[in-house]
């Protein structure tokens, strides 16, 4: 990835999509929603509005600029991702350059599309309509009950959680391609027999091809969006029936090193967007432990990024 690079960020590891190109189509933080467990901090002031958030020009320029650079074809880059995934900093959706990013992408690969979206937006017709042109969309789905939604979630004014499964439910009934549904639990939160049940019937109603099953793995906006166990997610899985799973770690063999002029503007353009593990880098950006172990103490020593515990994992992540 080029250091001057704003929007397109990783290749990062992917839980769900396996080895993944992150697209940012928003500023950091920009976002419908105010999760207690996004590990990218708290959302100052959640909005619903859609606009050109990051501008389509700027957007479009990248996206070729990256396929375009000079002995690097489009084939040569893509061969070895799993995705392009438009996620990052913020819900995507509130993007209205959407589908002219999407189209821009059909034109310069044949890497599948993953859309990352809280979903919350699925109420408009024209959300539903852009997003279909993905390969496959992954909502999210934390909480049913109302006072569940506010206190997980913590909406922009206006959103009503019942509207907002309705949206998902419209979305299967006129989508062609995949959806995977995230449950996210959060102990003490969530996880609460009511609301278990609940979230299985909505599944049911949502009717996605899968049901991704997950809890907290990296540090949170808060203190309480606390991780459940594997017991208890082992114990709820057969009720969300056959589609469902837990979303098990990434992990894949490392490629070659890259090259190592660009290591640390594409360990901090990862970190940018999620915390991560020295693991993480080395499988997401194909770098030797000894390289990752270098620039990690550099670029703490430098005050650029810190180092946060959380599962009794050490992660990094950029200060600013």
């Amino acid at each position: 990835m080029s250091p001057t690079a704003t929007h397109i960020f990783g290749p990062v590891p992917s839980r769900r999509l396996g080895l993944s190109l992150g697209i940012d189509l928003v500023p950091f933080k920009t976002c419908t929603l105010d999760c207690i467990y996004c590990e990218l901090g708290q959302t100052a002031t959640p909005v619903t509005e859609r606009a050109e958030y990051v501008a389509r020009q700027d957007l479009e320029e990248e996206i070729a600029g990256y396929f375009a650079r000079a002995g690097r074809s489009a084939d040569e880059k893509a061969a070895k991702l799993d995705y392009i995934t438009l996620s990052g900093s913020g819900e995507p959706t509130l993007n209205t350059a959407l589908p002219h990013v999407i189209a821009l992408l059909r034109q310069k690969t044949q890497t599948p599309i993953a859309l990352l979206t809280n979903g919350t937006l699925f109420t408009d017709p024209q959300v539903r309509r852009e997003a279909a042109a993905a390969d496959v969309i992954l909502p999210s789905l934390d909480a049913v009950s109302p006072a569940c939604f506010a206190r997980v979630n913590r909406p922009a004014s206006g959103l009503d959680i019942k509207k907002i499964i309705a949206g998902l439910v419209a979305l299967r009934q006129e989508y062609r391609g995949q959806i995977w549904l995230e449950i996210l639990f959060c102990n003490g939160l969530n996880d609460t027999p009511r609301e278990i049940s609940l979230l299985q019937e909505a599944a049911a109603a949502i009717k996605p091809d899968k049901i991704q099953l997950n809890t907290v793995v990296r540090p949170g906006a808060l203190p309480e969006a606390r991780t459940v166990s594997p017991d208890f997610l082992k114990e709820i899985l057969p009720a969300f029936g056959p589609q469902a799973e837990i979303i098990a770690p990434f992990a894949r063999d490392r490629d070659p090193a890259s090259d190592p002029t660009q290591t640390v503007e594409n360990i901090l353009a990862t970190l940018k967007r999620r915390p991560c593990t020295k693991k993480d880098i080395e499988e997401a950006l194909g770098l030797k432990t000894v390289e990752v172990i270098k620039t990690i103490e550099l670029l703490l020593a430098q005050g650029r990024i810190k180092s946060l515990e959380h599962g009794g994992e050490h992660y990094f992540q950029t200060t600013k």
